[in-house]
């Protein structure tokens, strides 16, 4: 990001730090109202008012733009809004899940005494309480998560219930009767740097509102001075930074560039790319094996679990074929669970139709996981028609894509070639359960998405991907949840609150379901009748066109507990480092149950994805 970029401004004093079609950050100044609340009159346009014109001016057609949080009128700093819808859902899921890093400097009352026997050793601790607003509009803490009414459970800071409040401080500087502090938030509550530093009897300097007794600038001494997120287009890590403003600075008797931890005084913001995981060099791809073996459908194992965007049980409910009872004996079942024979309806269903899943979940969050290099060699693992190569490849990461289907490959090699990275790309047909004979060794990384449910036995699969990469080098696989997922085996389910009766006891009572349900008396829920048996299930992935009459498109999967995918990479030599449960990022269209669905689906993980790091 050039100078020219650093230098745009939307209206005065609102700096654009960063853009591009989907995200833009601003920093804001101190006394703008970041948005209105619904039905608040506000004399002067807020930020979100001034960003809303900004990106509709520049666009030729009409444009949203999305808030993804707040920062205090009185605070300044960084703030990010979404162009995009999907960039929306992202940031929503990236500040659910706590992966929106934001930081905070801060000047509070009252100097602190180092820490421990060296007197450069400045204190840190952690605040937690549980947050609430009284009838006055202030904030306040307590030590029980209180009840004081119904609450709105889709947005946490209008709820009236006290909510968990957890808050991360450093001391970087302490003179003159005051305290430079660093402040990370675990939680994004209303106002709650300001009531936590209360708490601790160190209010912000100019913070009347909550204890200050000293308002020497004219103005609350917080500023958002970082603000980082993983971006979905390319998985890596975006990094921002404010500097503290001149005046905070010189309440303790330092200048800008004195400051620890802060970038310069400039003001100007700094862009980042976060470290991945200590890697050697980078090693050219490695040759083809002389003669890829030509396996055929008959003695091989492998696929990817579609994704069809056009029903919301795709993932979710697959429909189990009937005819063929479900089997408890799934260590005992190698037979062929490859592709080749549903190759031609599953390329249609990825590449003509799309998968909102792959793009919005799977594909950002797997690369963020992966956290690729440039001219690092990946394996993908049952690699399809080649998605995620191709998206490597052109994040300039040579990939090597393997996978049982002949027609699968053929596909993945037909749509390589219209990419201009297709050099960067190989395929070749393969068992997933004989990656050792294909002869590829010292990889930076490995992937296999949505495809080990269909792959048995695990244990060859895991060890072969461990012998493909080099000490250090890191594997990330994605499977449908098991515990929550389970074809055959979990499903959902309404319950009324109150009493714990179903919709079907109080349906026989003539109630109104819809209305009952849009008066919140009921939840949704996700039953689970069984996990840990071990089992494999016939699955009609194309019911609505077999329903019509057409044949049946049948796969198989294969359940297996958490435990046995863990227990699988620690065999494997592979230490697992992140283990991770996704949300579908889909959203109910308008109705009386799209907000108790919006909720259950945020809770209710539809993925699991775990990354392991093969060990020396």
């Amino acid at each position: 990001m050039g100078k020219a970029d650093r230098d745009r401004y939307i209206a005065r004093d609102v700096r654009i730090v960063f853009e591009d079609s989907d995200f833009l950050v601003v920093d804001k100044p101190s006394g703008m109202l970041s948005a209105s609340l619904p039905g608040q009159k506000v004399k002067d346009p807020t930020l979100f008012d001034l960003v809303k014109r900004y990106v509709s001016a520049r666009s030729k057609i009409k444009k949203r733009t999305w808030i993804i949080h707040r920062l205090d009128k009185e605070t300044s700093g960084l703030i990010i809004f979404a162009k995009s819808e999907r960039a929306y859902g992202w940031l929503k899921e990236e500040l659910r899940a706590k992966r929106l890093n934001r930081s905070y400097v801060a000047i509070v009352e009252g100097e602190f005494e180092s820490a421990g026997i060296s007197s450069r050793q400045m204190p840190m601790g952690t605040i937690q309480s549980y947050l609430y607003e009284d009838q006055h509009g202030l904030m306040r803490s307590t030590q029980q998560p209180t009840k004081l009414g119904k609450g709105r459970s889709d947005d946490d800071d209008t709820d009236q219930d006290a909510k968990l409040a957890v808050t991360h401080y450093r001391v970087m500087e302490s003179a003159y009767g005051k305290a430079l502090v660093n402040v990370r938030l675990e939680t994004g509550r209303k106002n709650q740097i300001r009531v936590h530093m209360q708490e601790i009897k160190h209010p912000i300097v100019g913070d009347r509102r909550y204890g200050a007794a000293t308002d020497p600038i004219g103005r609350v001494c917080l500023h958002a001075s970082e603000l980082g997120f993983t971006h979905p287009g390319d998985g890596k890590e975006r990094r921002f930074f404010s500097a503290a403003p001149v005046a905070f600075l010189k309440l303790i008797g330092k200048k800008g560039e004195e400051t620890q931890g802060q970038p310069s005084d400039s003001g100007e913001a700094e862009l980042a790319t976060s470290s991945s995981p200590p890697h050697a060099a980078a090693e050219p791809l490695p040759p083809a094996p002389p003669h890829a073996p030509k396996t055929s459908a008959a003695n091989s194992s492998t696929g990817t679990l579609p994704a069809s965007p056009s029903k919301m049980s795709d993932y979710l409910e697959p429909v189990i074929d009937k005819k063929k009872p479900a089997s408890n004996k799934a260590d005992a079942a190698t037979t062929s669970s490859s592709w080749e024979h549903v190759a031609e309806w599953y390329d249609d269903l990825l590449e003509e139709r799309g998968s909102d899943h792959h793009e919005n979940v799977i594909l950002p969050n797997t690369l963020r996981l992966l956290a690729p290099r440039e001219g690092e060699n990946v394996l993908d693992v049952a690699c399809g028609q080649g998605i995620l190569c191709r998206k490597l490849a052109g994040l300039g990461v040579p990939t090597i894509g393997v996978d049982a289907a002949p027609s699968l490959i053929a596909a993945a090699q037909r749509l390589a070639e219209k990419q201009a990275s297709s050099a960067s790309m190989q395929f070749h047909v393969g068992d997933a359960r004989s990656l050792q004979g294909l002869g590829f060794k010292d990889l930076d990384g490995a992937t296999c998405i949505m495809a080990l449910m269909n792959i048995n036995p695990l244990e060859p699969v895991m060890s072969g991907i461990a012998s493909s990469l080099r000490a250090g080098g890191r594997v990330v696989v994605v499977v449908l949840h098991p515990a929550f997922r389970a074809p055959g085996q979990t499903s959902w389910g309404f319950e009324e609150s109150s009493s714990g009766n179903t919709f079907k006891d109080k349906k026989r009572d003539g109630h109104d379901e819809a209305k009952r349900k849009s008066a919140g008396k009921f939840r949704q829920y996700r039953r689970v009748d069984g996990y840990l048996s071990p089992g494999v299930r016939d699955i009609v992935m194309n019911p609505g066109a077999t329903a019509k009459g057409k044949d049946a498109v049948v796969t198989q999967t294969f359940h297996r507990p958490i435990q046995a995918y863990i227990n699988a990479f620690a065999k494997a030599g592979l230490f697992v480092s992140a283990l991770e449960e996704w949300p579908s990022a889909r959203s109910s269209e308008p109705g009386p149950k799209a907000a108790e669905e919006n909720r259950i689906r945020r809770e209710i993980p539809m993925f699991l994805a775990i990354r392991g790091v093969k060990q020396a």
